[in-house]
């Protein structure tokens, strides 16, 4: 594909811009170091394992440091000091601390103490820079296929479960697997010990998951006949110590972000920035390369119009990584395919975004990521969306391509929508491999406009980023539309300021060995609105069709391709190898769920002992819509403008409303949807409207602190939000609301609505709640029902 006409010199202004953004805050941040730095030392130093009851020793020392007034002074030195003293080996003086038999103190000899952490450290480089030949040797043996590469996500919480499933996704043409993080691990200040199986939303980044997976995937590796990369996350309050324990067990890739944290999971920013100066210095050293977030700041901010804030935040990352000793060749800087579909020419839009990532990066590993906020429950449509996605990342020629899932808005993934991923994107690959060769952008057209539209407006918002800082920007909202502040957040109280002869003796070690040529990364360089169909003339008869769609009450059946004939299609897997006998046996299957004349229309073998089918069939039963009641809400639907208008005449105050996620769940996109000013879908949430204070308190909310901030603002409405509801974990976490509720007599003091996907109001009600909201719910239907609910109330009272 020809390059997009693009002003090289302002590709160079907005870069130094960044360059000096990034050096001030690492200029700012250098008399700083953190507990999770020190602690993540230790482990490098060779610390590892808990204590009796079950807290990591790394975390033991460091706590043990800070009450001797040490840690100051840097960990590295004192452990050694220690080891050299007593002739014990680091492990020994971590267990002999938490066993309360030793109490650390100032090493008498300073230097002796410095040569024998810089020897503890070398020791760890070595093994490290042995991973790192061992991966190098691995892809000469087998090979590797061509970018982009496919990426995909597991995550059981059960690491057994998840090495079953990354074996048969590198079968069906994976090329990297990621381990998707328990939701909420980010936010421990601890990292859990090993193999673990119980997580949400993804499993638990430990040293010995990584080392399950690690040898999964090289065994599996071996039998396909390419190597297999591991991701993880390498984010959140402990970033440096997963990745030392990432460089330890030869990770590839992780996730990696300079601002992801502040911005996203309310980390301070100061913890942050130090945090990811030393982990992205681990996973230089490693040869890991890191994917860096600003894809998520299109689930925020709309992609249209803040396409500018993801290239400025590309540029700002590539500056902190090349600090840490990062190659390009190890900057997966992430964009994504999020652009409304409805959006005319939003297909242009997202060719010129990810052609001007792949010409402002030529020698980046860039990953693309896939349409995810704008995915429905119509799978279909959804499958389409990820065809779109993936002839972008094809003719721009992108690296790392995370693959979208058809069923991305209704649940986590079954095995069999990674395999129709898989297969979507082999074909896309294959038949469109060399278009890009083919094609030519039209000078001065569409998308070169865009793309330059895009270059100018970055350009001038990192000028403004340099003129107030990057704390400051971030401040002001300028990334994702959210702010944070220097000194909020979580973690402050681990930023810790170094005294005068501070050391630690990986920087030394690292740094300069990040510029050998350890091969890395091999590469070269919407939806139609359909017209509602004219009024039947009066008099007209009408169709079965018709009449069946007019008459709730009629009788029905699944509807094939004529009224009544009952056919329906169905997919699912199977977990036995494909033969003639599953295939039968998938055929009496159906038979046995109330299908006739049932048909394996398609079946393939999935790997690791999993086939899928396809089946067709006549479904025996009908429904009599009659012979039941559906339990909802009623109320009436008002605008906003209505709903204003009757708050002020009834209530003669701002409704206050409190909305938060709670416990375990991380995913602020439900409640955004409807807290937030710009809302969602063109429907504004409830921070526009003028009658109603609006506070979201954001994600992982302990039921208990979101009741007293309710108690505090005199709430008048807690609005919940649920996305996360594997192994119905929902369930419990709304369940000891209410019941949190009830036990302080709170109760019926406010009203009590929550919502999600899979949430009902008849689920709701049984959970004790007042109203549930599920998918295609707007501010203005919780804001309508919230303000007739607080008026039927007063009426009975």
């Amino acid at each position: 594909m020809s390059h997009l006409q693009l002003d090289q010199a302002q590709i160079d202004r907005a870069r130094d811009s960044a360059r000096r953004i990034a050096r001030q805050v690492f200029d700012d941040m250098s008399g700083f170091t953190t507990t999770t730095v020190e602690r993540a030392t230790l482990r490098l130093m060779g610390v590892d394992g808990v204590d009796e009851v079950g807290v990591p020793l790394p975390n033991r020392v460091v706590s043990h440091l800070q009450a001797q007034n040490l840690l100051q002074h840097g960990a590295a030195t004192v452990l050694a000091g220690a080891m050299e003293k007593l002739g014990l080996t680091a492990q020994q003086v971590a267990e002999a601390v938490a066993s309360g038999s030793l109490t650390l103190t100032r090493p008498a000899d300073e230097a002796a103490a410095r040569v024998c952490a810089q020897a503890q450290a070398r020791t760890m480089c070595d093994h490290i820079a042995a991973q790192r030949t061992q991966r190098t040797e691995k892809i000469a043996a087998s090979g590797e296929n061509p970018t982009p590469w496919l990426y995909l996500i597991v995550a059981t919480g059960n690491i057994h479960e998840d090495v079953v499933q990354a074996r048969a996704a590198a079968e069906q043409g994976a090329d990297i697997i990621a381990v998707i993080r328990s939701t909420g691990q980010s936010l421990l200040d601890y990292v859990p010990y090993g193999a673990t199986t119980e997580g949400f939303g993804g499993t638990y980044a430990t040293q010995e998951n990584f080392k399950l997976m690690r040898a999964a995937l090289d065994e599996v590796g071996q039998k396909v006949g390419r190597y297999i990369r591991l991701t993880n996350y390498c984010s959140g309050l402990c970033m440096p110590e997963i990745a030392a324990m990432g460089a330890i067990e030869r990770l590839d890739m992780m996730l990696n972000d300079s601002m992801y944290g502040i911005i996203f999971r309310d980390i301070n920013m100061k913890r942050t920035f130090i945090d990811q100066f030393f982990s992205r210095m681990v996973n230089a050293y490693a040869g890991i390369i890191i994917n860096t977030g600003e894809d998520n700041y299109l689930t925020t901010a709309d992609a249209f119009d803040a396409a500018h804030t993801v290239l400025a935040s590309q540029l700002i990352n590539e500056q902190f990584a090349e600090l840490s000793g990062l190659k390009p060749e190890q900057m997966g800087l992430g964009h994504a395919f999020e652009i409304h579909p409805e959006l005319e020419n939003g297909f242009l839009w997202e060719l010129a975004h990810a052609q001007l990532v792949r010409q402002v990066f030529p020698d980046a590993c860039l990953k693309y990521m896939p349409p995810t906020k704008h995915m429905t429950g119509n799978i279909f449509k959804g499958h389409v969306q990820d065809a779109l996605f993936n002839i972008v990342s094809t003719v721009t020629q992108q690296n790392i391509h995370l693959l979208g899932m058809m069923t991305e808005a209704i649940h986590t993934p079954f095995i069999q929508d990674r395999f129709l991923a898989i297969q979507n994107a082999r074909y896309v690959f294959g038949t469109m491999k060399d278009l890009h060769s083919e094609m030519e952008f039209k000078r001065g057209g569409k998308i070169e406009q865009r793309a330059q539209e895009v270059l100018a407006q970055t350009e001038a918002m990192l000028a403004e980023i340099e003129a107030i800082s990057l704390p400051g920007a971030i401040g002001k909202g300028m990334f994702a539309e959210i702010s944070r502040t220097p000194t909020g957040g979580k973690g402050l109280d681990g930023v810790i300021a170094k005294a005068p002869d501070y050391y630690n003796p990986f920087p030394d070690l690292m740094l300069p060995a990040t510029q050998g040529a350890d091969h890395v990364c091999g590469f070269l360089g919407s939806e139609p609105k359909f017209a509602l169909p004219p009024a039947a003339p009066s008099g007209a008869v009408q169709s079965p069709a018709a009449k069946l769609v007019s008459d709730p009450n009629n009788p029905v059946k699944p509807y094939g391709d004529t009224l009544g004939d009952g056919r329906v299609q169905l997919s699912f897997t199977l977990p036995v190898a494909l033969d003639e006998r599953a295939k039968e046996g998938a055929k009496r299957l159906a038979a046995q769920m109330g299908l006739d004349e049932p048909a394996v229309v398609h079946c393939e073998d999935m790997g690791q002992g999993f086939s899928f089918y396809v089946v067709y069939g006549q479904c025996k039963h009908q429904v009599d819509l009659s012979s039941f009641s559906v339990v909802k809400p009623e109320y009436e639907v008002l605008d906003k403008e209505g709903i204003n208008a009757l708050i002020a005449a009834k209530m003669g105050r701002r409704m206050v409303v409190v909305g938060a996620c709670i416990e375990t769940d991380a995913h602020t996109v439900g409640i955004d949807a409807i807290m937030n000013m710009k809302g969602y879908n063109g429907h504004k949430g409830l921070e526009s409207y003028h009658e109603i204070r609006a506070i979201n308190l954001g994600a992982q909310v302990d039921s208990e602190d979101l009741v007293t901030r309710a108690i505090e603002e005199q709430a008048d409405v807690i609005l919940v939000s649920q996305v996360v509801t594997q192994k119905n974990i929902h369930l419990d976490n709304l369940t000891k609301l209410s019941d949190l509720l009830e036990a302080e007599g709170l109760r019926d003091k406010v009203i009590l609505v929550v919502g999600g996907p899979r949430i009902s109001h008849e689920l709701a009600k049984e959970l004790g709640y007042d109203a549930g909201f599920g998918v295609k719910s707007y501010a203005e239907d919780v804001a309508s029902f919230a303000i007739h609910e607080w008026i039927n109330r007063r009426k009975a009272a």
